[in-house]
């Protein structure tokens, strides 16, 4: 069979949708809606709306004998965001010369590094998320608490949102973290959901652990030197329903193109997409933290500012646990 560039480009685009459709789906629902992956495609650097802000004190009490005037309040609302993140793929080179050679079926290729795709997609989607989530929390004083890696310190964490404490549904964590959680007995071994490095479980309050390995939840002492000897501890995020929401723009687009002058002939194909984050209760700096930003960009806390005026209406807390051994 010849190698049909049209059949190939299809096959892979087709592949990775229906690979990141059915994960998303799955995902959503394991996570308990904490962090949602959605499609829906927003114009511009950013996707901008309103949100209405509760008025504190708006019941109070009256004289029935009085006569005098009372100040108003204003109904008012905050502007939260979503910031656009530009995302793509290297020049992926392959010759062709080498499927009609094993007379293999070029398709299966396409559906391999389609599968590699989607699976890679979703990865950097949760990472970012993740990241974008840590940075923002990390930097409001009044969302995080740092202690060892042991229950209380996830307690402690909880408690920041007072009596609201029962909206925080999940604890996102490193595998590494959760080891030492479960040398306090922590139950945590009733699976709900795998995916590659990504497992959801439960623990006996009720609230979920997503567990995994994100380089976003380990803490370094030198972030430039991010191996085991700076190693300083592990970032839990303690999340609300939709705390973090990550939305495809469904704008995927991929280039293929022949490469001669070589001793075999040569394919080239590249592809680019982008997708939009947002942190509950939090707003990314436009003028601070720039238009299809870096990831240094979008890890930097001072990039997001909290909107609303209780912590209680934002995304959740941060546990900053250092390992139990130190």
């Amino acid at each position: 069979m010849p190698f049909d560039l049209t059949v190939f480009n299809k096959e892979t685009y087709t592949t990775m949708v229906e690979t990141v459709a059915q994960d998303i789906d799955k995902f959503n629902q394991a996570s308990g809606g904490t962090i949602t992956l959605i499609n829906r495609p927003s114009r511009g650097d950013q996707d901008v709306y309103s949100k209405f802000q509760g008025i504190s004190d708006l019941v109070r009490r009256r004289n029935v004998y009085g006569d005098g005037a009372v100040a108003s309040v204003r109904l008012t609302q905050t502007l939260e965001n979503s910031v656009k993140v530009a995302a793509g793929t290297p020049p992926v080179e392959y010759e062709p010369a080498q499927y009609a050679w094993i007379k293999q079926n070029p398709t299966d290729a396409a559906i391999a590094l389609g599968t590699q795709l989607g699976k890679g997609r979703m990865a950097d989607m949760l990472n970012t998320g993740i990241m974008c989530a840590v940075a923002a929390i990390k930097n409001n004083p009044k969302a995080t608490r740092s202690g060892y890696a042991r229950p209380d310190t996830m307690v402690n964490a909880a408690a920041l949102f007072g009596d609201r404490s029962s909206a925080i549904k999940a604890w996102v964590m490193h595998s590494a973290c959760s080891t030492d959680l479960l040398n306090y007995a922590l139950n945590n071994d009733h699976r709900l959901f795998a995916y590659d490095t990504v497992n959801i479980t439960q623990d006996p309050a009720g609230r979920l652990f997503i567990i995994t390995d994100s380089p976003y939840l380990v803490k370094y002492s030198d972030p430039a030197k991010p191996d085991a000897s700076s190693l300083d501890g592990y970032f839990t995020l303690g999340l609300t329903e939709d705390g973090i929401v990550v939305s495809d723009n469904d704008d995927y687009n991929s280039a293929i193109v022949d490469i001669t002058g070589k001793e075999n002939l040569h394919v080239q194909q590249q592809a680019e997409w982008s997708y939009n984050v947002a942190v509950k209760g939090y707003r990314w700096d436009m003028a601070k933290g720039g238009a299809s930003p870096t990831n240094l960009a979008l890890a930097t806390g001072t990039n997001w500012t909290q909107v609303p005026e209780s912590v209680k209406n934002t995304a959740g807390v941060l546990a900053i646990m250092s390992p139990t051994y130190i």
